[in-house]
């Protein structure tokens, strides 16, 4: 099967699926309605799985997991310690920007005649 037929079934069937999942009346049952949305969403993510697109989507979750394994995670302390040094140069950075504030305020109201 082509590459774009298997897609567009894909889509198609997920599509079918959320319709059948509002469609199918509530009298029936309150579990059909999701019964059919899962099925049909199970079904088009199959469909899209054996495409080359999801083939290669799945390679790369395969790849990302393997590095997502490699990765050295920073101990509470180093955090704790990373995150005091930055909300301390925040508070002097903001300190430091209402000084220039207050500085240029002044400038314009001296240039300003003193007008509020």
């Amino acid at each position: 099967m082509s590459e774009k037929v298997k897609l567009y079934f894909a889509a198609g069937l997920a599509a079918l699926g959320v319709f059948a999942y509002f469609l199918i009346p509530i009298h029936l049952g309150t579990y059909y309605p999701g019964a059919a949305l899962i099925l049909a969403l199970l079904v088009a993510a199959g469909f899209f799985a054996s495409s080359n697109y999801g083939k290669t989507l799945l390679t790369f979750f395969r790849e990302a997991y393997v590095e997502l394994l490699k990765v050295v995670w920073p101990t509470r302390p180093e955090v704790l310690h990373s995150t005091a040094i930055i909300i301390g140069l925040i508070a002097i950075i903001a300190i430091f920007l209402w000084l220039v504030d207050l500085a240029l305020l002044g400038v314009v109201r001296l240039l300003l005649g003193g007008v509020a």
